[in-house]
C-alpha cells in the first residue's frame, strides 16, 4: 500500500568527489531600471570548477577556469561538460536558479545535444543527490527567504566579494580584464566550498567533515603559487579554526589504530597460547 504521506526532501549529498563551480556572465542591454536581467538573457563569459576527491585518505584539488571566447561558445560548453563528470556531487549556491539553467539554454542553443555531464546535472531533482544547491540546503528548502553567499560567509568567517562583484563583470569584459573575472569567480568558488563544507559537517554531525578538507585545502593554496589570489581563504578564521583540529584528529585516529594493533596482537598471542609474548 503507497503511503500518502508525502516524501522527505533529502539533503544527503556524497561528499568524497565534489566539484563546485561558478559562473559570471553578461547581457547585451543593461535593463532601465537597474534590475537584474532576466537568466535567459545572459550568456555566460567565464565558468570556474574546484575539483575535491579524497583518494586513499588524503584529499587531491584542482582548479579549472574556462573563458567563453566570441566565436568558441560550443567549445565552452563542452569543456564545462567535462568538469561535471556524473559520479561527482555538484556543488553551487543558487545554481538551480540561475547557473544551471544558463548553462543548459547557451549549451542548447549551440546545438550541443551531446553534453551528457552537464545534462545529468543540470537536470538534478532539487530533492536528489546529484547536485546541492547551498541557497537551498541554508534556507531549509524554502522554509525561510534564501540568503546570500556574502550573508553565509560573512556569517561563517569566510572572505567573499573582497574586491570585484557580479555588476562589475560587464564593464570588466568589455575592457578586456578577464583575467579579473577569472579571479573573482575563483574567489566565489572557493568561498562556496568553504559553505559546503561547513554545511556538510553540520549535516553529518562531523567536524571532521570540515576540519580535515578545509585544511588540507589550506595547505593546498599555500603551495600553489598560481592560485595566491585564494589566500585568503588559507587564513581565514574558519580555516585557521580547522587546521589545529584535523591535526588533533588525526593524531586521535593514529593513537586509536595503534591501540587496536596492540590489542590484536595481544589478542593473537593469547590464542597462540603464548601470552607473555614469548
Amino acid at each position: 500500500m503507497r503511503s500518502f504521506y508525502p516524501k522527505r526532501p533529502s539533503d544527503e549529498h556524497p561528499g568524497d568527489h565534489v566539484v563546485t563551480f561558478d559562473i559570471e556572465s553578461i547581457v547585451d542591454e543593461e535593463p532601465d531600471d537597474g534590475s537584474f536581467p532576466k537568466w535567459p538573457l545572459h550568456r555566460p563569459v567565464v565558468a570556474s570548477f574546484l575539483t575535491a576527491s579524497l583518494r586513499e585518505g588524503s584529499y587531491c584539488f584542482a582548479m579549472t577556469s574556462i573563458v567563453c571566447e566570441p566565436g568558441g561558445e560550443s567549445d565552452f560548453y563542452a569543456a564545462v561538460d567535462a568538469q561535471l563528470p556524473t559520479g561527482a556531487t555538484s556543488v553551487g549556491f543558487n545554481t538551480r536558479g540561475y547557473d544551471l539553467p544558463v548553462l543548459q539554454l547557451g549549451a542548447i542553443a549551440e546545438r550541443r545535444f551531446d553534453l551528457a555531464g552537464l545534462s545529468h546535472h543540470a537536470r538534478a531533482h532539487r530533492f536528489g543527490n546529484v547536485h546541492c544547491d547551498l541557497a537551498e540546503m541554508y534556507s531549509l528548502s524554502g522554509g525561510t527567504k534564501r540568503p546570500s553567499l556574502s550573508e553565509i560567509c560573512d556569517r561563517l568567517g569566510v572572505p567573499v566579494k573582497t574586491s570585484v562583484h557580479g555588476a562589475d563583470v560587464g564593464t570588466l569584459w568589455r575592457t578586456g580584464d578577464v583575467a579579473a573575472i577569472t579571479r573573482y569567480c575563483e574567489e566565489d568558488v572557493a568561498a562556496t566550498y568553504c559553505a559546503w563544507l561547513a554545511w556538510h559537517g553540520w549535516r553529518h554531525g562531523d567536524d571532521g567533515l570540515i576540519a580535515r578538507p578545509l585544511a588540507a585545502f589550506a595547505s593546498w593554496i599555500e603551495r600553489s603559487p598560481e592560485h595566491a589570489h585564494l589566500m585568503p581563504f588559507a587564513t581565514s578564521p574558519l580555516a585557521v579554526w580547522a587546521r589545529p583540529r584535523a591535526l588533533a584528529l588525526r593524531v586521535a585516529a593514529t593513537l586509536k589504530a595503534a591501540e587496536r594493533r596492540a590489542q590484536q596482537a595481544a589478542d593473537e598471542r593469547a590464542f597462540s597460547g603464548d601470552p607473555a609474548g614469548f
